[in-house]
């Protein structure tokens, strides 16, 4: 009973108790708390989107209707017969003044202007770039450029060679062999080139006694098939081709010249460039040598690429 007349009292005096909730979102604060994280969510979903639209914007570009670049109208066609305007462009290089369609060795031709003649000739001991270069008025380049040599200087005896330009001079080309000698008597002939270069092609076979090719040789063996390869019949024996041909001198040795030695018993054939390509002895290899001294040398004979029979 007291406490019913403690309550009657303070209702009486307008003071009362708030009911308790029952449940959580009737909680003081719990509709603040709700209300930031809605907040939070629609933020987070909203920077999602954006993400996502940018990203399809990065893949397809643009919307097809973005401004286009102007250009300027294009020009309506010219009627039949109307000269068309041509557009200015770089004006060529004045001529410079000189014969017509010549040329200055190495320099390259230019369009239109005809490429001079160019002859084959076959290559022969001691030839080099520079000495052809010089003998057919043209350059080193010129020669690469014609025989696909690109920056290589090595070329080889007996081969075909391309030239442009004059006419070699006359007397054709020496093998000059240190000692004042090597020029003219036809060195340059095609017969003598083709000689030489089958005897350079049998480098390192051995000495055959008696052997002519073509797994081995002897010293005559292989100047006889050596000259043979040019068309020129020579005798078997040093014996006898110490008579072939035409007697010469040291002076005047060509490529494919004889040398005579050992008393008449060994032949050497002249290769150019003070040199020699021989069959030595027995247990060796067919090799280049230097050309020996004068006082072990019998007779110099020179072989005509006319001659057909050994005398």
């Amino acid at each position: 009973m007291f406490g019913q007349v403690r309550l009657d009292v303070w209702r009486a005096r307008g003071v009362h108790r708030a009911p308790r909730p029952h449940t959580w979102w009737q909680r003081p604060g719990t509709a603040a708390v709700a209300t930031t994280a809605l907040r939070t969510a629609a933020v987070s979903v909203l920077a999602l989107l954006a993400v996502v639209l940018g990203a399809v914007l990065a893949v397809h570009g643009p919307a097809s209707d973005a401004p286009a670049v102007l250009r300027p109208p294009a020009a309506p066609p010219a009627a039949p017969g109307t000269p068309q305007p041509q557009t200015p462009g770089p004006s060529p290089a004045p001529e410079q003044p000189g014969k017509p369609g010549t040329q200055k060795p190495g320099q390259p031709r230019k369009p239109g202007t005809p490429a001079p003649s160019a002859r084959s000739i076959v290559l022969v001991p001691g030839d080099t770039l520079s000495e052809l270069a010089a003998r057919h008025r043209t350059t080193v380049g010129e020669l690469q450029r014609l025989n696909g040599l690109g920056t290589s200087t090595l070329i080889y005896a007996g081969e075909s060679f391309r030239v442009a330009g004059a006419a070699a001079a006359p007397g054709g080309t020496g093998g000059g062999d240190g000692d004042g000698g090597g020029g003219g008597g036809g060195g340059g002939s095609v017969g003598a080139a083709q000689a030489v270069a089958y005897a350079r092609a049998q480098l390192g076979k051995p000495y055959v006694w008696g052997g002519t090719g073509p797994r081995g040789y002897d010293c005559s063996g292989l100047v006889m098939r050596a000259w043979e390869a040019a068309g020129v019949r020579l005798p078997r024996t040093t014996w006898d081709q110490v008579r072939s041909g035409r007697a010469t001198t040291r002076s005047a040795l060509v490529p494919g010249d004889l040398l005579i030695t050992a008393k008449g018993g060994h032949v050497q054939m002249y290769a150019g460039g003070g040199t020699v390509i021989h069959a030595p002895r027995t247990g060796s290899d067919i090799t280049v040598a230097p050309l020996p001294p004068h006082s072990q040398v019998v007779a110099y004979r020179h072989i005509s690429a006319s001659e057909r029979s050994g005398g």
